[in-house]
């Protein structure tokens, strides 16, 4: 019977994690869309990369203060 519970429990877990997975990628977005919307984005660029990756790490951020 236990066995059963940890196993609800860890289904239960990852559904939560894929919940956020989604959530991140979202909010991420959102933020690198407004932030990029008059920037030419038609290439990849350092200045795109670095955007991006402010706006996942910003999503991050809100995401963990709002779980907690």
């Amino acid at each position: 019977m236990g066995e059963m519970r940890r196993a609800t429990a860890r289904e239960e877990q990852e559904r939560k994690n894929d919940r956020f997975a989604s959530t991140l990628v979202i909010a991420a977005s959102i933020i690198a869309a407004v932030r990029l919307a008059r920037e030419d984005i038609s290439r990849p660029s350092p200045r795109l990369t670095s955007t991006i990756s402010d706006s996942v790490s910003l999503a991050r951020m809100i995401l963990d203060r709002v779980v907690r």
